[in-house]
C-alpha cells in the first residue's frame, strides 16, 4: 500500500476548496472567532462581544447550506445565472439570519439554531437525489451516499481527535524536554483549528462527485449489519417490553401516563428507524426474511404507542398550555403517525421520504404564527387569560392588582401563573403581555444595554410587582411551602459610615486577572468620583480621582506586592502551607492633607514563574475624605 504523496495531498486538498469555497470559509470564520475568543483576557469587560452569537451562529448555519448548495449545484449541473442565484440566495439567507440575530441570545433563539441545524443538515442528505422522491422504488444511489457521509463524519471526528491528542503531546514534549515555553493557549488553538478547518477539509474531501458509480452494486459493510443486529435490534426490543409494560400498568391501575413517557417512545421510534435505515438495502435478501418481519411488526407496535404519547403530551398541554418542547412533540408524534402509516402502505420503499418530509417540518415549525415559537406563547396567553377569568383576577381587563383582588389564591394556580410569568419573561417577551397590564412592561432605558440576566429579572419582577401576585417554586407543595422575602444592599462593595468615610468591601486582585486592568472599586460620592486600581501586576495599589477635565490624577498608593516581598524574605518565597499573620501585619495605610486610605488585607499572595513575578490579594479599605 503506496501513502498518498505530498503532490496528491495538495491536489485534492485544492479540488475541495474549488468544489465547496463558501463552506470552507464557514470554517475559517469558526477557527478565527474561536481563536480570538480564547486569546481575551478573562473577565476583559472592555471587550463588546455583541456580533460573537450572530457570527458564530451564520457560520455554523453555512457550513450545511453551503454545503447543500454546492452538491445542487454539481449535482444538476447548473450553471452560469442558475449557480449564482443560488449562491446568491444562500449568502442572502445567512446575511438574513446574523441580520436578524440578537448580540445575546435566549432560550428561543438557542432552540430556533438547533432545529435550523437539524433541517440543513437533513437537506444535505437529501438535496442530490431529490427526484427521487417522484420515483416508486429506492435506488441503491441515496443509501449509498448517505453511509458515505455518515462513516466520513466518524472518520473525520476520528481523525480529528487522534491529531490533536498527537500534537498535543508533540507540544508537552517539546515544552518539558527542551525547556522550550509554550503559551497554555496554543493547546485551545490546536483544538479549534484541528476542530474546524482540519475537520471540514477532510469531511469534504470525502463528499462524493461521482454519483453514479453510487448506483452500482456494492458489497453490505458486514460491521455495519452486526452493528444492527446486534446493538440497535435489542434496545429497540428493550424499549418496546419497558413501553409496552408501562402501558399494561396504566390500563390496569386506569391512570394517565407521566409526561415522561414520551422521551422514551420517540427514543424507541428513533432507534428502530435508525435500524430499518442502516438495513434497507439487504431487506430483500432471501436469508433476510427477518428484516420483513420486523419492519412490519415495527411501525405497527408504533401505532399504540403513539396514542399513549399523545394521551402523555395531550395531558400536560391542557393542563399547563403548549410550550415549544411539547409542541415538538406533538409534531414528531403526527409526523411519526404519518411516516409508519406511508411505510406500511408502501412496504418499506421510499427511505428518502424521512430525512425529505422531516427537515420540512422543522424549517416550516421554526418560524412564522404556525411555528413553534408563535404558538407556544399563544398558548401560554390564553393559559393565562383562562386562569384570570376563573379567578377572577381581571378587573377592566387588566391584571394590575390582582392580588389584592385573590389573596388567597390555590397554590397550584399560583405556581401556574409563575409559570406563565417566567415564560414570558424569559423571552423577553413582555409586549405580548401588555394587553392586560395597565401599567408599562416596556423595558427602562437603562437596562436596554444590561445582560440578559438583568432584563429578565426585571421583566419577571415587573409583572408580579403590578398584578401584587406572589410567586410560588414548582416543587412547593401546599404541606411544605415556604414564603420567604429577601433584602440586599444595592451596592454592597461601597458602604458610607457617615462623616465623609466610606467601607470598600471588596477588593480583589485574582491570579489570573491582568492586574493593570483591573479597576477594583468605584466611588461615587458628594466628595467626588474616585477609583481604586492595581499597578505593576499587582504590586501597587493606587487611589486616583476624577478631574474636571476626565481624567484620573493619583492622590494616594499603596504597596501590597512591597509587603508581600518582604514577608517573604522572613518566610521563604514557596512555604508548605499558608502563613496565618496578625492583622497588623496586614494593614496598609496612605494619607495626605485631603484623603486617608486604610487597607486591611484577608490574603496577599506571590507569584513567580522565572523572571516574572506577580501580586493578587484579597482585602477591605476604609476611605475618608477630610473636609
Amino acid at each position: 500500500m503506496r501513502l498518498p504523496s505530498l503532490h496528491h495531498l495538495l491536489t485534492e486538498a485544492t479540488m475541495v476548496l474549488r468544489r465547496y469555497p463558501l463552506t470552507l470559509l464557514c470554517a475559517f470564520v469558526l477557527c478565527g472567532v474561536g481563536i480570538y475568543v480564547q486569546r481575551l483576557p478573562y473577565a476583559d469587560e472592555e471587550a463588546k462581544l455583541d456580533w460573537l452569537f450572530p457570527v458564530l451562529s451564520t457560520a455554523v448555519l453555512g457550513l450545511t447550506l453551503t454545503l447543500a448548495v454546492a452538491l445542487a449545484t454539481e449535482r444538476y449541473r447548473w450553471r452560469g445565472w442558475k449557480r449564482l442565484a443560488a449562491t446568491s440566495g444562500v449568502v442572502l439567507l445567512l446575511g438574513g439570519w446574523y441580520a436578524m440575530c440578537p448580540p445575546q441570545p435566549d432560550s428561543v433563539w438557542g432552540l430556533r439554531l438547533f432545529v435550523l441545524l437539524v433541517a440543513s443538515h437533513l437537506l444535505v442528505a437529501v438535496v442530490p437525489y431529490l427526484p427521487e422522491l417522484r420515483r416508486e422504488a429506492d435506488t441503491p444511489g441515496f443509501w449509498r451516499y448517505n453511509k458515505t457521509l455518515f462513516l466520513r463524519i466518524l472518520t473525520a471526528g476520528l481523525y480529528s481527535g487522534v491529531l490533536f491528542v498527537g500534537c498535543a503531546l508533540a507540544l508537552l514534549a517539546i515544552q518539558n524536554l527542551f525547556e522550550v515555553k509554550v503559551d497554555q493557549r496554543v493547546y485551545g488553538h490546536l483544538f479549534i483549528v484541528l476542530g474546524t478547518v482540519f475537520n471540514t477539509w477532510f469531511f469534504l474531501a470525502g463528499v462524493p462527485r461521482n454519483f453514479a458509480l453510487l448506483e452500482q452494486e456494492a458489497t453490505y459493510p458486514k460491521g455495519l449489519k452486526v452493528f444492527t443486529q446486534f446493538v440497535l435490534l435489542p434496545l429497540v426490543v428493550l424499549y418496546l417490553g419497558i413501553l409496552y409494560a408501562y402501558m399494561g400498568r396504566i390500563l390496569v391501575q386506569w391512570e394517565l401516563p407521566k409526561g415522561w413517557v414520551s422521551v422514551l417512545i420517540l427514543a424507541f421510534a428513533v432507534a428502530g428507524i435508525l435500524a430499518l435505515l442502516l438495513i434497507h438495502p439487504i431487506r430483500n435478501a432471501t436469508e433476510n426474511t427477518w428484516i420483513r418481519t420486523f419492519a412490519r411488526w415495527f411501525y405497527r407496535a408504533l401505532f399504540p404507542l403513539l396514542g399513549l404519547l399523545a394521551v402523555a403530551i395531550a395531558t400536560r398541554i391542557r393542563s399547563y398550555g403548549i410550550t415549544e418542547e411539547r409542541y415538538f412533540v406533538l409534531v414528531l408524534a403526527a409526523w411519526l403517525l404519518v411516516m409508519a402509516t406511508y411505510f406500511l402502505v408502501r412496504k418499506g420503499q421510499g427511505i428518502i421520504w424521512i430525512p425529505a418530509s422531516l427537515a420540512l417540518v422543522a424549517l416550516v415549525s421554526a418560524a412564522g404564527p404556525w411555528g413553534a415559537f408563535a404558538t407556544a406563547e399563544r398558548s401560554q396567553l390564553n393559559q393565562l387569560r383562562e386562569i384570570s377569568a376563573e379567578y377572577n383576577l381581571l378587573r377592566n381587563g387588566k391584571l394590575d392588582g390582582a392580588g389584592a383582588r385573590a389573596p388567597k389564591l390555590p397554590l397550584v394556580v399560583r405556581q401556574r401563573l409563575t409559570s406563565i410569568f417566567e415564560f414570558f419573561a424569559q423571552r423577553q417577551a413582555l409586549a405580548e403581555l401588555q394587553p392586560v397590564f395597565a401599567g408599562s412592561l416596556q423595558l427602562p432605558d437603562s437596562l436596554r444595554q444590561g445582560t440578559p440576566w438583568e432584563r429578565r429579572h426585571w421583566q419577571s419582577t415587573r409583572l408580579f410587582a403590578l398584578s401584587g401576585l406572589e410567586r410560588a417554586s414548582p416543587y412547593a407543595t401546599a404541606a411544605n411551602e415556604e414564603i420567604s422575602a429577601t433584602f440586599d444592599l444595592k451596592n454592597s462593595d461601597v458602604l458610607p459610615l457617615g462623616n465623609g468615610r466610606y467601607w470598600l468591601n471588596n477588593l480583589s486582585v485574582y491570579q489570573y486577572h491582568v492586574p493593570d486592568k483591573d479597576v477594583l472599586a468605584e466611588v461615587v460620592v458628594p466628595e467626588g468620583s474616585f477609583r481604586v486600581r492595581t499597578r505593576r501586576r499587582g504590586y501597587l495599589l493606587q487611589l486616583e480621582q476624577l478631574r474636571a477635565d476626565g481624567s484620573w490624577q493619583p492622590q494616594l498608593t499603596l504597596a501590597p506586592g512591597a509587603v508581600a516581598d518582604s514577608l517573604t524574605r522572613t518566610y521563604g518565597r514557596n512555604p508548605a502551607t499558608s502563613v496565618e499573620l496578625p492583622t497588623a501585619a496586614l494593614t496598609l495605610h496612605a494619607t495626605d492633607n485631603r484623603l486617608y486610605l486604610q487597607l486591611v488585607l484577608r490574603s496577599l499572595n506571590r507569584h513567580q514563574r522565572q523572571d516574572s513575578v506577580w501580586y493578587s490579594f484579597d482585602g477591605q479599605a476604609l476611605l475618608e475624605v477630610k473636609k
